[in-house]
């Protein structure tokens, strides 16, 4: 289960609202599925931001040495969906690429009451194009 503390569930969903009309995203960080780190990302997809998303690889790169030296766990990757439910796309299936975090979509369909839901994706080759995605209970603590 993954346990989100309610300041970072708030920061979180700030930074996707702003990154509207494009899809935003960022990481947790934290251990056994708690977390207690949270570092908003620039979305770095080329032309396809509104439909795609793409951490910006050196704010990863540095989160995760954050991570690491603080003896912490990359907990969840997180994006939103602007237009469709917070279920993972063909894309994003693809692209999951960590089969040990959560991957946290949150879909601003209806934008004043945000749907947020957590997936374990979970495929026999790490870099094929199919998976079984796998709904998972999160909380706000």
């Amino acid at each position: 289960m993954l346990f989100i503390p309610a300041q970072i569930y708030e920061e979180m969903l700030a930074h996707l609202r702003r990154c509207s009309p494009d899809e935003g995203c960022g990481l947790l960080g934290g251990q056994g599925g708690l977390v207690s780190r949270h570092y908003p990302t620039e979305n770095v997809a080329p032309e396809d931001k509104p439909k795609r998303y793409l951490v910006n690889p050196r704010q990863q790169l540095q989160a995760q040495e954050q991570l690491e030296a603080a003896n912490l766990e990359l907990s969840a990757i997180y994006h939103s969906h602007i237009h469709t439910p917070a279920y993972p796309s063909p894309t994003d299936v693809r692209t999951a690429y960590y089969p040990d975090s959560y991957y946290v979509l949150v879909s601003f369909a209806e934008p004043a009451n945000p749907v947020i839901r957590a997936y374990k994706i979970v495929k026999p080759d790490l870099w094929g194009e199919s998976g079984e995605i796998v709904e998972q209970e999160w909380q706000v603590t």
